[in-house]
């Protein structure tokens, strides 16, 4: 199973260094556009810059959270480490 090591925030665009020695970009611009009440708080940059990991994932103060394999699957694959 896939982990989030460490993650970084700039411009809505979430650095993701997983525990494969993949590095994902997963764009969080898409929290600007919808009207979900839990995604609301996200819209602030500064809010979304307080991710933080949670048992590999990503998660936000106010319990929202994106495991590890949606960033796999819905990112920006970087580089690979082998």
């Amino acid at each position: 199973m896939k982990k989030i090591l460490k993650v970084t925030c700039k411009n809505y665009v979430l650095t993701c260094h997983m525990s494969d020695g993949a590095i994902y970009e997963y764009d969080m611009s898409f929290v600007k556009h919808e009207p979900d009440e839990m995604l609301r708080p996200l819209k602030d940059e500064g809010f979304l810059a307080q991710v933080f990991l949670e048992f590999g994932s990503l998660a936000w103060p106010n319990g929202y959270d994106i495991h590890a394999n949606t960033v796999a699957r819905e990112g920006r694959l970087v580089k690979q480490v082998a």
